[in-house]
């Protein structure tokens, strides 16, 4: 009550509405709050905006480099490197481990009439794939000179696809993705995510 003596009475006047004015400002703030949160909104969820796809096609000569049978997982991990090309691997996942299934169904996703010799490691094979591309992630090496590609797939068994860029400029990346790809500069935008690595 002191302290309240000691106030000038103009002071006490100007500090007097202050209370009321935050707890009108707090009830106020509360009920807008309110409003905002409970309004509808139409977002999509991310299942929903990730079932974007394009469908492309890929020929290219490939070397079986491995085959990893997963018998307690139930899949056969099939990878493919290529030579002079900036496609560098193929990787393929299989839901079965029966090697005669396997190799049948490979044969089928590349475009092979024989498929008895397709999973023998160290062989030279055209693959031909038509794929939907899921996602592509651009990490962009600076100092090393190049960027490397990863292409996610929406395909049963072809999984994803690594390439080498040896240009580190944007728009020549770009270029260059339209060209190996066969995309459209717009699924270019869409599809890709860059990543700047010193």
């Amino acid at each position: 009550m002191r302290h309240l003596q000691k106030l000038n009475p103009s002071t006490l006047k100007l500090m007097l509405p202050i209370p009321l004015f935050l707890m009108g400002f707090a009830i106020s703030g509360e009920f807008l709050t309110n409003q905002l949160l409970s309004r509808p909104y139409n977002t999509v969820n991310k299942l929903q905006a990730n079932k974007q796809t394009v469908k492309t096609q890929l020929t290219v000569s490939a070397l079986v480099t491995e085959v990893e049978v997963e018998k307690e997982k139930d899949y056969t991990l099939v990878e493919f490197e290529t030579q002079k090309s900036v496609l560098r691997k193929i990787t393929f996942l299989v839901p079965a481990t029966e090697l005669n299934i396997v190799k049948a169904i490979i044969a089928t996703e590349m475009g092979q009439t024989q498929p008895e010799d397709i999973l023998r490691t160290g062989r030279t094979m055209q693959v031909r794939s038509t794929f939907k591309v899921l996602g592509i992630l651009a990490e962009i090496e600076k100092t090393r000179g190049f960027t490397l590609v990863k292409v996610n797939t929406a395909n049963s068994i072809l999984k994803n696809l690594e390439f080498e860029f040896p240009v580190t400029n944007l728009r020549t990346i770009k270029t260059t993705l339209i060209q190996q790809l066969g995309l459209s500069s717009e699924d270019v935008s869409k599809f890709v995510s860059y990543q700047v690595k010193n």
